[in-house]
């Protein structure tokens, strides 16, 4: 059976496939990155590579909170800074959509309730065109940063 990492932000429940994930750190004191929009937290280093880390509440189109835990994504070179972490789970009785944003790519049912599963790669697109969208990064310098 499938198993997810299982993510807090606000009330909602989210789910990362353990392969997507390349580790998980009680929040660290983050760098401050110049002219970066609000949804971009700071960043942070792992491993001599510069990560950024998004607010996953901001992305899913709720207030700011403050995230206790950073997951970052295996692959893509980003972090996204959640309430809590509550483990891996399994996934059961999966629904294709079901959650309103374009990142998720289906639902599940978790230990704590419905969840959606995040596709990262939607994810990093979806992060590449809201940055892209403002004034403070210029359009190629968000991809080719994400994508290191």
């Amino acid at each position: 059976m499938a198993r997810a990492l299982l993510l807090a932000s606000g009330r909602a429940l989210f789910g990362l496939d353990i392969k997507e994930v390349r580790e998980v750190l009680k929040a660290p004191p983050l760098h401050y990155v110049p002219l970066a929009p609000a949804l971009v937290l700071g960043a942070i280093n792992i491993h001599d590579a510069v990560v950024p880390v998004f607010d996953f509440s901001q992305l899913r189109g709720a207030q700011s909170e403050v995230g206790e835990h950073i997951v970052v994504l295996q692959g893509a070179c980003m972090a996204l800074a959640v309430n809590a972490v509550h483990g891996l789970c399994s996934r059961t009785i999966a629904m294709p959509g079901g959650i309103m944003h374009p990142w998720v790519r289906e639902t599940f049912i978790s230990v704590r309730g419905l969840a959606g599963l995040i596709d990262p790669v939607a994810l990093q697109q979806t992060l590449e065109q809201r940055l892209s969208t403002t004034r403070s990064l210029p359009a190629e310098r968000v991809s080719e940063w994400i994508a290191r």
